[in-house]
């Protein structure tokens, strides 16, 4: 697809770029390979394409954009099924998981833990997010305490990185005796199938946010319809409901903290990542703003 400049734009002087071509390679190699060959003047990336960023990173005739945003990389477990409507077998699952390890396999050590559905980015900071540790033998002694087979569904989409997800998680789980079948949809039925709750666990996925208010509250609060873990507590709702009734950014970051602390200690989801963005450009293209929610602006860039 090509967008040419508007000459009648509002705001005179505006785009720079004349025109811009848009062309879709799904293949992470061919979209390198388009930008080392003059090809492509910028493209999208993102840390599941680990070999290619560092190369990027070692070759003086492009630049690596990154960007580090707020949000995470989640899973919501959908208490009302079983297992999982037992807290001891969602806490075993949350135990069991190594972040590093899990980064080090699907991205060469680039994705950053998350614990939290907040990230880096955010104004919200916790000295305790009450996060789990990772622990697997107190993990079996949960399973072992529950005392029936831990069988269950992991929703993943039907791409490669969807996958290597899932089976990484997959691999983890089977260490302490719980068994997941891997259920691949295509994208476009994640949504659909979460909001009606058909689902054990499915992959959500938390944006940046200048606030964290409106996810924060939308995920978690009794009634929701995204509250996608079937879970009420009052206590979780008065937090929730409190956290947005004052300008206090302090306050709010106690309750927003107190509230992650509910989350993680019920275990009604986990996190895996943070989001991180990454975009690769020739040493010509100049004035690209930072990737904010992975958004590539190249309404004022220009070519030297």
């Amino acid at each position: 697809m090509v967008v040419e400049r508007n000459p009648n734009y509002w705001n005179k002087g505006h785009p720079y770029l004349d025109r811009v071509s848009l062309r879709p390679l799904p293949d992470q190699q061919s979209r390198f390979a388009s930008l080392l060959s003059g090809v492509a003047d910028l493209i999208w990336d993102d840390e599941y394409d680990a070999d290619n960023l560092v190369r990027a990173k070692q070759n003086p005739s492009v630049n690596v954009h990154t960007y580090t945003g707020s949000g995470a990389q989640p899973y919501a477990f959908n208490t009302k099924l079983a297992p999982l409507d037992d807290v001891r077998v969602r806490r075993a699952l949350i135990m069991t998981i190594d972040r590093k390890k899990m980064s080090n396999t699907l991205t060469n050590g680039l994705s950053k833990p998350a614990s939290n559905p907040f990230g880096d980015g955010s104004w919200v900071k916790c000295e305790d997010d009450g996060a789990l540790p990772f622990d697997p033998e107190k993990a079996k002694q949960l399973l072992k305490d529950y005392a029936k087979p831990v069988q269950f569904k992991l929703t993943v989409t039907a791409t490669p990185r969807g996958r290597n997800l899932g089976q990484v998680l997959q691999q983890f789980w089977k260490q302490v005796g719980a068994d997941a079948e891997i259920e691949q949809v295509d994208q476009a039925t994640i949504p659909v199938r979460a909001y009606a709750r058909q689902y054990q666990i499915t992959p959500w996925r938390i944006i940046d946010n200048p606030d964290p208010e409106p996810f924060v509250y939308a995920l978690f609060h009794t009634g929701s319809p995204v509250a996608l873990a079937n879970y009420s507590n009052p206590e979780l709702d008065a937090l929730l409901e409190r956290a947005r009734s004052t300008a206090d950014r302090a306050k709010r970051t106690e309750d927003y903290c107190a509230i992650t602390r509910i989350i993680n200690h019920e275990a009604i989801w986990f996190f895996t990542f943070q989001n991180t963005y990454y975009a690769v450009t020739n040493n010509k293209l100049k004035g690209l703003p930072p990737l904010y929610s992975g958004v590539i602006d190249v309404s004022d860039t220009w070519l030297e």
